[in-house]
């Protein structure tokens, strides 16, 4: 009796830790699609837009194997800066990897085009305020007019 009541306090003390330790960063495991639906339903971009997976886009080729899943929302037009990138890395240490690749992105991608307003007026604008974020295993970049409630409708999807 003594070895059945201990089997069952250790499995179920193991079942807590294991609960604590998924939950313990605050956010959820969501899909990128989920994600990526609630940007689109949000109707905050403003430009005419393509999405793409990730996956896709060869800028991302040396992270690949960090990269779960994840897209990629532009503007349908070269000219237009409007980018959300989202990614769902495999754990938080590939996600500090990921987070680099953007930060380079953001600087050879969005800043030295369209930091002049190459394209239009409102790039330049944009481009100054874009965001690139880490929190938990998600990484994105924000380059649009309004970053802070497209972050807004991120935070709302994966945080608990």
């Amino acid at each position: 009796m003594k070895k059945i009541l201990l089997v069952l306090s250790l499995v179920l003390t193991m079942g807590l830790v294991g609960c604590s330790s998924n939950s313990s960063n605050g956010y959820k495991n969501v899909s990128a699609s989920d994600v990526q639906k609630a940007i689109k339903s949000s109707n905050l971009l403003v430009e005419m837009s393509m999405d793409y997976d990730i996956k896709d886009f060869e800028y991302f080729n040396d992270v690949m194997d960090s990269i779960e899943e994840g897209f990629i929302i532009r503007a349908a037009m070269n000219v237009r800066l409007e980018d959300v990138i989202f990614i769902k890395a495999t754990n938080e240490e590939s996600a500090e990897k990921i987070q680099s690749t953007l930060e380079a992105y953001k600087e050879g991608m969005i800043m030295r085009p369209f930091g002049d307003g190459y394209g239009a007026e409102e790039n330049a604008t944009r481009a100054a305020n874009t965001i690139v974020e880490q929190k938990g295993n998600y990484v994105y970049l924000i380059s649009a007019d309004n970053v802070k409630d497209i972050e807004k409708v991120i935070m709302d999807t994966i945080q608990k």
